[in-house]
C-alpha cells in the first residue's frame, strides 16, 4: 500500500507543479469484459465509460480520471447487480515532436495507468446472505493497471479522436468467509478517445 501511496502522491505534485503547455480533458469507452469467477455469467457488462483531465508537457501527459461500468450476473438463484467506480492516474507519451504531430495531423502514444475500484453489489434475491454480497463487492473492488499503445487524429489543434489497446492487469482479495481468498488476471482491452486541449 505505501508503494501505491508514494506514486499517486508523487504524480498529484507532478500534476500541480509541472508548466503546462496545455490542459487536456479527454471521454474514454473501453471494451473490457471481467470475468470474475467461473460460476460468475456475465449477461450485462456494457463495458466502462469514463473521462480523464490532465496537463500536457513537450511530449508528456499526466492524467487523472474515472471510469464506471455495471453488470447483471446470474448466481445460482440469484440475480447480482455490479456498479463500480474505478479511479485512475497515468502517464501518457507522444512518440512524435508537437510540431510534427500538427503538420501530420497523427500522434501515437504510449500510455501506463494505475487504477482503484469501488462498488456496490445488489443481489434480487433472499437465498444469498450478506457474507456472499460482502465477497463479490470484495472482488469488485480490484486494483491494478494497464498499459496501452495508441493513436490521436487531431481535426483541430484543440480537437482530436483517438484509439488504444493494451493489457489491464487487476488484483483483488476477500476475507468475508474468514480467510483470504485472492485473484489476480491479465484482460485484454480496446478503447476509444475524445481529447479537448486549451
Amino acid at each position: 500500500m505505501k508503494l501505491k501511496s508514494v506514486f499517486i502522491a508523487l504524480l498529484l505534485a507532478v500534476l500541480l507543479g509541472v508548466d503546462a503547455n496545455a490542459i487536456v480533458f479527454g471521454i474514454r469507452y473501453s471494451d473490457i469484459r471481467d470475468q470474475r469467477l467461473p460460476s460468475i455469467i456475465d449477461s450485462g457488462g456494457k463495458g466502462r465509460f469514463g473521462f480523464y483531465a490532465g496537463v500536457a508537457e513537450k511530449n508528456s501527459s499526466f492524467l487523472v480520471g474515472a471510469e464506471y461500468d455495471r453488470y447483471k450476473s446470474e448466481r445460482a438463484d440469484s440475480l447480482l447487480y455490479f456498479r463500480r467506480m474505478t479511479i485512475n492516474v497515468g502517464y501518457r507519451y507522444s512518440l512524435f515532436a508537437a510540431d510534427k504531430a500538427k503538420a501530420m495531423n497523427f500522434m501515437p502514444f504510449v500510455a501506463l495507468h494505475y487504477f482503484k475500484s469501488y462498488s456496490k453489489v445488489k443481489a434480487d434475491s433472499t437465498v444469498m446472505s450478506d457474507t456472499d454480497i460482502a465477497y463479490y463487492k470484495d472482488i469488485l473492488n480490484d486494483y491494478g493497471g494497464w498499459v496501452s499503445f495508441g493513436a490521436e487524429y487531431y481535426f483541430a489543434p484543440v480537437f482530436s479522436l483517438g484509439a488504444e489497446a493494451g493489457l489491464r492487469y487487476t488484483r483483488s482479495k476477500s476475507s468475508a468467509y474468514g480467510y483470504q481468498i485472492k485473484f489476480s488476471s491479465y484482460t485484454t482491452f480496446a478503447a476509444l478517445l475524445l481529447n479537448y486541449y486549451w
